[in-house]
């Protein structure tokens, strides 16, 4: 439960929030979304500056072992179960960064276009690159090339795939 501490006036998650904001600021993160749900104390982490460097395991093991340190010890926290997790928000789902069209290359994805191109305004494919003039797509086996300034957005192709 999410109960009010007495006299406090703030809930002991949102305490458990603030801490997390602490510690993740020193190590340079930030917290993006968190979550009491089930009995656990969720939080998604990214760097305070996302063009710098991804967030890995090695950022979500710090960010939780310096939260969970402290709230061992935080007199708010007494007699609370929870389990901690500390991840990542995850791919985004439309592309934006320099290094998401890196890491996305050979992905399937949907390029929109704010005008037509080729009489279309949006191209399915495999992302192959983007340079400073143009989003090249393999399209059925063929590259289509479409002129940077024309693209509105590229987002990724999410699976369809049952996971059963």
């Amino acid at each position: 439960e999410d109960g009010v501490d007495e006299g406090a006036g703030v809930s002991w998650v949102q305490k458990a929030k603030e801490v997390a904001e602490e510690e993740a600021a020193r190590l340079g993160l930030r917290i993006v979304d968190a979550r009491w749900t089930r009995g656990k104390l969720m939080f998604k982490i990214e760097n305070e500056d996302p063009d710098q460097f991804s967030v890995g395991v090695k950022e979500c093991e710090a960010v939780s072992r310096s939260v969970g340190n402290r709230l061992e010890t935080a007199e708010f926290m007494e007699d609370k179960p929870y389990n901690l997790v500390v991840s990542t928000p995850g791919a985004a789902e439309v592309l934006t960064r320099e290094r998401e069209f890196t890491a996305f290359k050979g992905f399937p994805v949907v390029v929109t276009t704010a005008v037509p191109v080729r009489g279309r305004d949006s191209f399915e494919g495999d992302l192959l690159d983007r340079d400073e003039e143009r989003v090249r797509l393999s399209v059925r086996g063929r590259i289509v090339s479409i002129p940077r300034g024309a693209v509105a957005q590229v987002r990724l192709v999410q699976s369809q795939t049952p996971l059963s």
